[in-house]
């Protein structure tokens, strides 16, 4: 039986607006028997039990991100899974909102929905977001790459993740290593992280020559421009810090006739979907998914029942093997 409907998708298969369906599943008044009758099928064709979908007076959670940009790819996908997942099993309903430049702030909408709580992934617009939310008194817990002050929040470091990059690339003999990251708030920490890794694991000045740095906006032809400048600089193992950057990898390596991992190892940190079953699998510094989504409900869940103080936790990513990377060679 599936828990992880949005709310979204019940309203689309009801043919009934969000705020219709919220005030369905929240039993509010006002509402026309033949509404509570579209919900209710719309429930039972998803897998959904009225129970699952909704207690009445258990109330909605928010889960807030950054609107994908072109032909970006939503770096938070598999934590917004796990999020709906664990929001589905505490018995709320699970509500997706997208920001963005060019959309109007949903804050004050959110509030008339009656949302109880909301989780923020990742930056960029999202952030004002949760700024703004925090100011309506409702609970917010945030999750992302950098800190911030005036909600909840987990921190994913990735500066360690990058640190277990470069230790292990070392390890297989690797000395021409480069890093790509996203032109975010984050890049500067993870830039430092590396240069300071890359210093003390080979000795050597970490200067923009001996440690190439890349950056990337949005997309994967970014990402594609942002390793072609590391494969210029002649890296033998390239960090890839998003998932645009690493299918932007794979595709300038196609291009110059590269084959991964044999001539050009690859190591992504922090979240890459699928990183299983591209081609070839990718080995990761990635997250808890599922531990990290039940500690943010759960710390959610204490600052809804009244808790003035604000959860702050850093978590740290390990290391999972594939096949894209192996010992250094010659090229």
């Amino acid at each position: 039986m599936r828990t992880d409907v949005s709310l979204a998708r019940i309203a689309e298969v009801s043919g009934r607006s969000e705020s219709t369906v919220s005030r369905v599943l929240r039993r509010a008044p006002g509402v026309s028997a033949e509404a509570r009758r579209a919900v209710e099928v719309a429930l039972r064709t998803l897998g959904v039990s009225g129970a699952e979908a909704a207690p009445s007076d258990r109330g909605i959670i928010a889960v807030v991100q950054a609107v994908v940009l072109g032909a970006d790819v939503d770096a938070f996908e598999s934590l917004f899974l796990e999020m709906v997942r664990r929001i589905y099993r505490v018995g709320r309903v699970a509500l997706r909102v997208t920001t963005g430049p060019e959309l109007e702030s949903s804050a004050t909408r959110l509030q008339e929905f009656g949302i109880v709580g909301a989780v923020v992934l990742g930056g960029q617009s999202a952030g004002p977001e949760a700024k703004r939310l925090a100011a309506l008194n409702i609970p917010v817990m945030r999750v992302s790459n950098a800190r911030h002050e005036g909600t909840g929040q987990i921190v994913l470091d990735a500066t360690q993740g990058i640190d277990t990059a470069v230790r292990h690339l070392v390890h297989l003999g690797h000395r021409r290593i480069g890093i790509a990251v996203p032109e975010d708030s984050a890049a500067a920490s993870r830039v430092a992280a590396y240069r300071r890794s890359m210093a003390d694991l080979l000795h050597i000045p970490a200067t923009r020559d001996q440690a190439p740095v890349a950056q990337a906006g949005p997309g994967i032809l970014a990402g594609s421009q942002a390793a072609e400048r590391l494969l210029q600089a002649n890296c033998s193992a390239v960090i890839s810090c998003s998932p645009a950057i690493t299918f932007g990898v794979l595709e300038s390596a196609r291009r110059a006739g590269l084959d991964v991992p044999r001539d050009l190892s690859l190591l992504t940190v922090g979240e890459m979907p699928d990183a299983d079953v591209v081609h070839p699998p990718l080995s990761q510094v990635t997250f808890d998914w599922p531990q990290l989504a039940q500690t943010a409900i759960g710390e959610l869940e204490r600052l809804i029942a009244g808790s003035r103080t604000l959860p702050d936790y850093s978590v740290t990513p390990e290391l999972v093997l594939r096949s894209s990377e192996m010992p250094v060679r010659t090229r």
